[in-house]
């Protein structure tokens, strides 16, 4: 009788044949693993950068729009995104690591695009970093509020609250070309609530208003954004750091509200 006898090199891999189908298992489970810890994994370990948060009420129906740091606002935007908030309010973005300024708006049309109506909703410009590190978890929220005068910047002549003045220039002489522009906060860093008629030779301007209360005002050159090198910009702070509130009663004319302006290098 013949004895059938085996190599004692060959038998690992006859182990290793009977169990491929488990090894087969183990992979295909470990490469599963493998997607989910990808995608799911803390946000600075992923390859995806960019900023999400919540647009709070109304969070629904609104769009979110991305400026680079330092750009107008209001003007048109680095980024829209595709489709508007649901109820949650959620939104998220991928943008490369860099500054922005993010702002919400809602439209009673549900347009995406075009200036807004009075009754229709923004909220302020929030300035947002986005690192390297991944999406930004850090609950970044927009309060969406009301802003009803948004299309009339000049204010109707009917009204009968007056801030007025003189806008100047380095020398002491009055500017031509100017406007005035008006805040309702210190920081002056909202879009302004109203802009006077631009001044004649005379460098005179008036501004009037709805009611009474305290008022920031600025004189520049150009309307929208920031100050850039070359504007003609001041603000009135009677020689103070910080901007000086113009307290004016209801139905009062304030007068002799002077505004230097200079040359922004």
């Amino acid at each position: 009788m013949n004895e059938i006898r085996t190599d004692s090199s060959t038998r690992p891999f006859a182990r290793l044949a009977g169990a491929a189908p488990w090894f087969l298992l183990i992979g295909i489970a470990l490469a599963f693993a493998g997607c989910a810890g990808a995608g799911g994994g803390k946000a600075g370990s992923s390859s995806r950068t960019g900023v999400a948060g919540t647009v709070y009420y109304p969070a629904e129906g609104v769009y979110v729009y991305v400026y680079k740091k330092g750009v107008d606002p209001h003007g048109p935007a680095e980024v829209i995104l595709p489709a508007p908030t649901f109820a949650d309010g959620n939104f998220s973005v991928e943008l490369p690591p860099g500054e922005y300024t993010i702002v919400a708006r809602r439209r009673a049309n549900r347009d995406s695009a075009g200036p807004l109506s009075p009754g229709d909703q923004r909220s302020d410009p929030v300035d947002v970093t986005v690192t390297a590190a991944g999406i930004s978890r850090s609950n970044l929220v927009l309060n969406v509020k009301e802003d009803s005068g948004l299309r009339s910047f000049v204010s109707p002549k009917g009204w009968t609250t007056i801030i007025a003045g003189t806008v100047k220039d380095a020398d002491g002489k009055p500017l031509a070309g100017a406007r005035v522009h008006v805040y309702t906060y210190v920081q002056m860093s909202e879009r302004p609530k109203y802009v006077s008629e631009r001044t004649g030779p005379d460098g005179k301007y008036a501004v009037f208003l709805p009611k009474g209360g305290t008022y920031y005002l600025a004189a520049r050159d150009r309307f929208g954004g920031p100050p850039r090198i070359g504007d003609l910009y001041g603000r009135y702070d009677e020689g103070s750091i910080n901007p000086m509130g113009v307290v004016v009663r209801d139905g009062e004319k304030r007068e002799g509200i002077d505004i230097s302006v200079f040359r922004v290098w």
